[in-house]
């Protein structure tokens, strides 16, 4: 299939970096079904004799085919080999898959990125490629002289490998993708912009536009340092040190781009037995409350990043929501409400309402014992039917907390979590949902 082929092509792949005003007409299309090995009758008798398993249909839409510039056809023909079913909707493909051979897609689309992986390692340059688990962002970190061929790889085959993962994963077939070249050396950009529908346009004068003589490098290195408390010239750190200032700067630096704001430093924790690595900060355009967490991965040269600020900006719409409720019998001078999203999944965005019943998530909600204590009960009552009509698909949970007006008083956003553990309540409840849907109330 077509990044396959592209793998395989010098020609193509040549021709097609030179043409890059990202017209990268190759950039995404079905490679892993190449991968897939039928089953051979004769080394496994069994075959085909178990039950069938159930299908579900997924679409490549017709965006994929005009980006990359490929016949639908002759993907029909590919895809026929290895999926239940595949028909076309217009311009779309619509495969039909069961479950194992939607995993077999998922990781042969994988095998296509680690097979390209091995090759920047191997070239020992400093190449690498940042991306976010959503699938949505990419940053290529070379130089201008890297070979052509695997330049393509890089900008093509692992774009569309990743994209296509997407796709399989979630069923989702709109997808939008932000790219972004990145001189290895400087950390200075080369050329970015947003795909299917942009491009990015770059050549000999932005890689020599890309150069300064170390400036950008130095003067980060020195923030990251001052950020961290690190003291004395970059050139005295240790080898670990060094590596702290490279982590937090590249963490910070995607956060940032990622959400086009400034961030504000609060500690680093590196990859160790029992932790993740991860980057902790808070937003700009918000509060010190507002911890966001980057988490990063790494492996054969890709670093794989996510973070929880989606769930940040999803919260107060969430909050708001549950506040309506609460008001129809508690007043609302004498409530706060702070919310924890667990899982953000596709429950909606900053911009509008997010779906309570698409969002796993624990709300607190303290009461002034002064204000609030005559319509608790009543309250109380209401919660399980307001959680089962609303938050029914997600565990979810509203925990309720009275205290007396000065106790409540203390209490806000930044320490919330710290006053739970406190002997300062006269009433507590908590009503939780699961994922199946059963309340309970203790």
């Amino acid at each position: 299939m077509i990044v396959k082929k592209l793998l395989n092509s010098s020609k193509l792949l040549n021709s097609s970096i030179t043409a890059f005003a990202v017209s990268a007409a190759v950039i995404l299309a079905c490679s892993a079904c190449a991968y897939i090995p039928a089953p051979d009758p004769a080394e496994d008798p069994d075959a085909g004799k178990t039950l069938p398993e159930t299908t579900e249909e997924i679409v490549i839409p017709a965006s994929i085919f005009r980006f990359t510039n490929t016949d639908i056809e002759d993907n029909m023909d590919d895809f026929r080999d290895y999926c239940t079913g595949v028909r076309r909707d217009g311009d779309d493909l619509i495969l039909e898959v069961t479950p194992s051979q939607k995993d077999d897609l998922i990781e042969m689309y994988a095998g296509s990125i680690d097979d390209v992986l091995e090759d920047l390692e191997e070239e020992e340059q400093g190449y690498y490629v940042e991306a976010d688990k959503d699938h949505s962002r990419f940053v290529y970190h070379y130089d201008e002289d890297i070979d052509g061929i695997l330049e393509a790889k890089m900008l093509l085959a692992i774009t569309a490998s990743d994209v296509l993962t997407g796709i399989v994963e979630t069923g989702d077939p709109d997808w939008n993708v932000r790219a972004k070249i990145v001189n290895c050396h400087t950390g200075l950009t080369v050329g970015e912009g947003t795909l299917p529908d942009g491009s990015i346009a770059f050549g000999t004068d932005e890689w020599q536009a890309s150069y300064d003589d170390g400036a950008w490098l130095k003067a980060r290195q020195e923030e990251v340092m001052a950020m961290t408390g690190l003291t004395g010239p970059y050139e005295r750190l240790t080898d670990t040190q060094k590596g702290v200032v490279a982590a937090v700067g590249q963490m910070l630096d995607w956060i940032e781009g990622k959400y086009e704001q400034q961030f504000h430093y609060i500690s680093y924790a590196p990859v160790d037995a029992i932790e993740q690595e991860h980057l902790k900060v808070y937003p700009e355009q918000g509060s010190e409350a507002d911890v966001v967490t980057v988490y990063r991965t790494y492996e054969n040269g890709m670093y794989r990043y996510e973070d929880d600020y989606g769930a940040i900006l999803m919260r107060p719409a969430y909050e708001e929501q549950v506040r309506a409720f609460a008001e129809q019998y508690l007043p609302s001078d004498g409530i706060k409400i702070y919310t924890e999203i667990k899982n953000s999944g596709s429950g909606g965005t900053a911009e509008g309402e997010p779906a309570l019943n698409e969002l796993s998530a624990v709300t607190y909600i303290f009461m002034d014992d002064g204000l609030c204590s005559g319509q608790y009960e009543a309250f109380l009552e209401a919660v399980p039917d307001w959680l089962t009509e609303n938050c029914q698909g997600v565990p979810a949970g509203i925990y309720l907390r009275m205290a007396e007006p000065g106790a409540w008083q203390q209490i806000d956003r930044s320490d919330y979590e710290d006053k739970l553990r406190e002997d300062i309540y006269t009433r507590e409840a908590e009503c939780a949902i699961s994922g199946s849907g059963k309340v309970t109330v203790y």
